[in-house]
């Protein structure tokens, strides 16, 4: 058993499985439920991303959960995305309910065209779904040269506010990009909470304790099981809340939503916001300059001497970067209760699967 970057593995608790063995299955599953093909395509690639990256909280494995929102008509698998309010460099959508990933990606795709033309492009995204993980859109904005933030707020308050062991701010995500000229981009994605709760129940599947430190129960004493976990600490202490407190702002009454303590339903069942920005460089700056610069920096920072020298100063995207040329190449590792849930999932909905 070993646990990289708190993501926990184990080759004899797994199977991998291809992006091609994935695709027409989870295609398929969300076509069966009445999707339009291309949502369902986009949706999927979204979902495959996050793994290839290493997210496996946030990426295939959730397709059940979707699934379920959809029966439960928290998911309107044809909802349509529309444009509420455009000027020449933000635009305010409303996401209809559709699957976070669907509705993410008109966003960014959006803030991209908008920063293009105007150097900004600002996008805030409401009555939307749980996007899955957000660095892949701003990757989205990043592959065209643009450099990219996303915050998203989805679910109640789970996360404490410092001098209570209450929850008072969502474990928002927020994320960045920024590309560098002939090399990976930088890469950040993180919960403003001491862990995402995805990576919580991963844990549990593999048999382990939550850390300390990390969640607390209801009654605020500490909690090692995501049964009895009910709030966690922030990441970092007043920096991960004054974090999240801003990614709950943005992406909540300023993208049409609600504030994370006034949510008291299922994830699902409330809606998520989601707010993104891209910036064009070349209005910014000169981008030879500005490439120069990073490079530059980048190549003196790896250089630091390490703290244990079989662990090399690594920057933000260095771990995703393994993770793709791994999974790429070998498939990705799912633990075999997912990847068997996927399946009795898929064969319920009348879809074949050949693992």
């Amino acid at each position: 058993m070993t646990q990289s970057n708190s993501y926990p593995s184990d080759p004899s608790q797994e199977i991998r499985l291809t992006v091609d063995q994935l695709t027409p299955v989870l295609e398929q599953m969300l076509v069966k439920k009445s999707m339009f093909q291309f949502d369902a395509s986009v949706a999927v690639k979204r979902m495959i991303e996050t793994d290839l990256y290493g997210i496996p909280t946030h990426g295939c494995g959730r397709i059940c959960e979707y699934i379920d929102a959809m029966d439960l008509g928290d998911i309107d698998p044809r909802a349509r995305v529309l444009v509420m309010h455009e000027t020449d460099v933000l635009t305010v959508m409303d996401g209809s309910r559709s699957i976070g990933h669907v509705a993410a990606t008109k966003a960014i795709e959006s803030a991209t065209a908008k920063a293009k033309s105007s150097g900004v492009g600002i996008v805030a995204l409401g009555n939307s779904q749980t996007l899955g993980a957000a660095s892949v859109y701003v990757r989205l904005a990043v592959e065209q040269g643009l450099v990219a933030i996303c915050m998203s707020s989805t679910g109640g308050a789970t996360v404490a506010a410092p001098s209570t062991k209450a929850g008072a701010v969502g474990n928002a995500a927020f994320a960045y990009g920024v590309p560098i000229q002939d090399g990976s981009p930088l890469i950040f994605d993180a919960a403003c909470g001491a862990e995402s709760w995805g990576k919580l129940r991963l844990l549990e599947r593999y048999g382990l304790p939550i850390p300390p430190g990390i969640a607390f129960d209801e009654n605020g004493a500490p909690a090692s099981s995501i049964d009895t976990a009910k709030v966690l600490n922030p990441a970092g202490g007043e920096l991960g809340f004054g974090l999240s407190m801003l990614c709950s702002v943005l992406a909540g009454p300023l993208s049409c939503g609600w504030m994370p303590i006034k949510k008291k339903r299922s994830d699902s069942a409330e809606d998520s916001q989601h707010f993104f920005m891209a910036f064009e460089i070349g209005h910014f700056a000169d981008p030879e300059r500005f490439n120069k610069q990073l490079t530059g920096a980048f190549e003196e920072i790896r250089d630091l001497p390490p703290a244990e020298e079989d662990q090399p100063v690594r920057l933000p995207g260095d771990r995703s970067q393994q993770c793709f040329q791994n999974y790429s190449q070998n498939g990705i590792p799912f633990h075999n209760s997912i990847a068997e849930e996927i399946k009795s999932k898929a064969e319920q909905l009348g879809v074949e699967v050949t693992w």
